[in-house]
C-alpha cells in the first residue's frame, strides 16, 4: 500500500515577469533550474556534515515535473505551461504525489492562486458578485474511484473541497 494521490491541476494564469515564468517552467520540468528561486517553498533539509556535525542545507527539486507512465495511477504523469491567446497563461499538470511532499506543493499552489486568471475575480483578488469559486483541479487517493477533494479557486487562493 502506498500514501500515493492522483493530483490534476488546469489553471489559468495573469501574465507573468519572465523571471517567474522560469522558475515556473523550472517546477513543471520544462526548464533549467534559475539562479535565483523566488516561489517561497522551503527547501531546507537536515544533514551531517563531513565532522558528523548536523547541517542545513537548500535541495530544492522541482515540484510538478513527473513525466512518464504513472506508478501506482493509470495514465500518464505530465505538466504542460502554453501562452493563452490575448495573454496570459494556461498551465495543466498532472503527477502521483505522496502527502509528506505537500509541505513543498502547497506554497506553489498559493503562489499560482496568487496569480490566477478569471474573468469572475476583480484586479484586487475578490469574487465578483455572483461568482464563485472555479474548479480547477482534484485530489485522490490512487486506489479510489472517486475524487476525494476538489480543487478551487477563490479570492486568488487554491482551496481543497
Amino acid at each position: 500500500m502506498a500514501d500515493i494521490y492522483d493530483f490534476f491541476l488546469a489553471i489559468n494564469l495573469r501574465e507573468l515577469p519572465d523571471a517567474e515564468v522560469a522558475e515556473l517552467r523550472w517546477h513543471l520540468g520544462l526548464g533549467p533550474q534559475p539562479e535565483d528561486l523566488t516561489i517561497p517553498i522551503d527547501f531546507s533539509e537536515v544533514v551531517v556534515d563531513d565532522d558528523g556535525e548536523p547541517a542545513v542545507v537548500q535541495t530544492p527539486e522541482p515540484q510538478l515535473a513527473q513525466r512518464g507512465p504513472g506508478w501506482k495511477i493509470g495514465g500518464a504523469l505530465f505538466a504542460a505551461l502554453e501562452p493563452r491567446e490575448g495573454g496570459g497563461w494556461a498551465l495543466t499538470a498532472r503527477q502521483e504525489l505522496h502527502p509528506d511532499y505537500y509541505d513543498h506543493v502547497d506554497p506553489l499552489l498559493e503562489w499560482l492562486g496568487a496569480r490566477a486568471d478569471y474573468d469572475h475575480v476583480d484586479s484586487d483578488g475578490t469574487t465578483k458578485s455572483g461568482g464563485g469559486g472555479d474548479f480547477v483541479g482534484y485530489e485522490r487517493w490512487y486506489e479510489d474511484a472517486t475524487i476525494e477533494r476538489l480543487l478551487v479557486i477563490e479570492d486568488f487562493k487554491i482551496l481543497r473541497r
